[in-house]
């Protein structure tokens, strides 16, 4: 006989964490057009003609879309766990303070913790449920190998935890493309970093250098366009020793994800 789980709660929360994320999709290139997260410096030009050009990427965007990031991943965890009383009430057995859903990265960490498909543990945060065992054990990021912390619900845990009890998710703008428009002087020669490297906030990178033909303009003016890509980063937390970085499309994936293990629960 199907359990008929009410998990409009945790529908309620999925479509909430959606209304974040298009905020995120409408803030972030007004943030980055307002903000304009980068600064480009010249050397000026060389007795034999060369100038070279150097960009750096800024934390100038502060807290605005990390906020928004904190709020999507709270009520993508909220989904989880409100799976959780609608089983405890299928199981006829008082629901506790333990009870939650639980996320592990660790198999062995899980079956002493949790349990198994199924058995639950006593006194964890399954204990005494008995439906719905094997849906959980199956959705859980230990599966995922060799990197188990780049699970969508690994990712949920990850920085809903650290926004919750330490801080609010960083954002780093990371140069996708850059375009200059050189107005004064002769330019015989453009030479282009031919692999940009991993980019870190606050850190000078060359990205260009100009040969200029004689007379050599007195002052260089660069008009620059800069798209940028933005990350969110978190800090090490609990089982996590790393810290963990994502873009919008990730973000994204684990409303899917999460919205698909509801989905999978409704089915009991």
């Amino acid at each position: 006989m199907p359990l008929g789980l009410d998990l409009s709660a945790s529908d309620a929360k999925i479509a909430r964490a959606y209304v974040h994320f298009k905020t995120l999709q409408q803030e972030i290139p007004v943030a980055v057009a307002h903000r304009k997260p980068y600064k480009l410096r010249s050397s000026g030009i060389d007795n034999s003609g060369w100038c070279t050009l150097f960009l750096t990427s800024t934390n100038t965007l502060e807290h605005d879309l990390g906020v928004i990031v904190g709020e999507l991943v709270h009520n993508l965890r909220c989904a989880l766990d409100y799976i959780i009383p609608e089983l405890v009430k299928a199981s006829s057995i008082a629901l506790e303070k333990k009870h939650q859903f639980p996320i592990a990265t660790d198999l062995n960490h899980y079956t002493k913790w949790v349990g198994s498909t199924t058995l639950a543990v006593a006194g964890g945060p399954l204990g005494g449920i008995i439906h719905g065992l094997k849906e959980i054990f199956d959705s859980q990021p230990f599966h995922k190998q060799p990197v188990p912390e780049g699970h969508r619900l690994a990712l949920v845990q990850q920085f809903s935890n650290a926004d919750k009890h330490r801080i609010i998710s960083d954002t780093a703008p990371i140069p996708k493309a850059i375009s200059a428009m050189i107005e004064e002087g002769n330019l015989l020669e453009e030479v282009k970093t031919p692999n940009l490297p991993e980019w870190k906030p606050n850190i000078e990178y060359e990205v260009a250098r100009l040969r200029f033909d004689k007379p050599y303009p007195p002052k260089l003016t660069v008009e620059t366009k800069v798209s940028v890509d933005i990350l969110f980063a978190t800090i090490p937390f609990g089982h996590n020793v790393k810290g963990s970085m994502i873009d919008i499309n990730v973000l994204r994936e684990m409303c899917e994800d999460v919205g698909k293990i509801v989905k999978q629960f409704k089915k009991l």
